[in-house]
Formats: C-alpha cells, sequence, structure tokens
C-alpha cells in the first residue's frame, strides 16, 4: 500500500470506530448481550484470519481499517454496556475500571509482534494467535463464564438484599 492509502485508512479506521460505537450500541440494545459480544468477536477474528489476502492491495487495506475500527468502535460500548447489565449501573464507575485495567497487558502486544515479525518474517503467526484467543473469548461467553457472571451477579443482589435488610432492622 501507498502512503496516501496508509493515511486514508488511519481516518477510515477513526470513522469506522465512530460508527461501531453507534450501530454496537443500537444493536446491544435490541438482542442478546452473550451473542452480540460473540458476533463482535468473531467478526474480528475473521478480520485478523483474512489478513493475508485483505492487506494485498489498497483496497484490502480499506477494508481492514474499516472492520477493525468498526469492531472497536463496538468494544468501547459492548463491554461496558454489559457490565452495567451484568453489575448495575450503580458499579459500573469501580467494575468498568478494573475491565480496562485487563488492557495493560496487551500494551506488550506491539513489542512482541515486532519481534515476531523479525524473527519470522510476517505478522501472520501474530494474528492468526490472537484471532485463535478471540474464538476462545466466544467459546468461554457460551460456557462457564455465562454462569461464573450470573452467580457473581446472584451474590451481589444477595448482599444488597441482606444490606437492606440490616438497614431496616
Amino acid at each position: 500500500a501507498d502512503v496516501q492509502t496508509g493515511i486514508r485508512a488511519v481516518a477510515a479506521f477513526a470513522l469506522a470506530n465512530a460508527a461501531g460505537r453507534i450501530i454496537w450500541g443500537w444493536v446491544f440494545d435490541r438482542g442478546r448481550s452473550t451473542a452480540i459480544l460473540q458476533a463482535n468477536l468473531l467478526l474480528q477474528a475473521g478480520v485478523l484470519l483474512l489478513h493475508t489476502w485483505l492487506l494485498r492491495s489498497n483496497t484490502g487495506l480499506m477494508l481492514f481499517a474499516v472492520l477493525s475500527g468498526f469492531n472497536y468502535g463496538g468494544i468501547l460500548v459492548l463491554y461496558a454496556s454489559a457490565a452495567a447489565e451484568t453489575w448495575g449501573s450503580e458499579r459500573i464507575s469501580k467494575i468498568y475500571g478494573w475491565l480496562f485495567s485487563a488492557n495493560i497487558p496487551a500494551d506488550a502486544a506491539p513489542v512482541l509482534a515486532g519481534m515476531a515479525f523479525d524473527r519470522l518474517g510476517s505478522f501472520a503467526p501474530v494474528l492468526w494467535g490472537i484471532a485463535g484467543l478471540m474464538v476462545c473469548g466466544v467459546l468461554a461467553l457460551g460456557t462457564g463464564v455465562n454462569l461464573k457472571i450470573h452467580h457473581l451477579k446472584n451474590i451481589h443482589s444477595n448482599q444488597n438484599v441482606n444490606r437492606v435488610r440490616a438497614e431496616a432492622n
């Protein structure tokens, strides 16, 4: 890709990110949160798996940027919405901070990807690995993680009931 296409791809990523926030939020309000989170992860995993084909042309780079921006915009809305739905909007300020603290290890990803490129001559193994982790997230959302979240939600609800009862006495 040429420099001008790279510049346009960054702008396209940003615009798609903004659109992704709106559209994924709209979808979240009308569907099951687990299925929507899974769809977001699967769509991005698919984009990463197709990167070698997409990045062969300027058009492919633009498509890669648009789809990645759209999905990333969704993450910002979906995770906050799912956390509020699960633990209540009154706790979101505490929960969301912890949720995004989990992104701290991701700061090492560009450095590790660069090291992998230097060694292997390609970003493909790194992107395939990230896509694999996203698929693991999809599977986790569809199985035991949901049970654990509902269990934690019930614990919080029971604690609130016990607190209200204690205040009443």
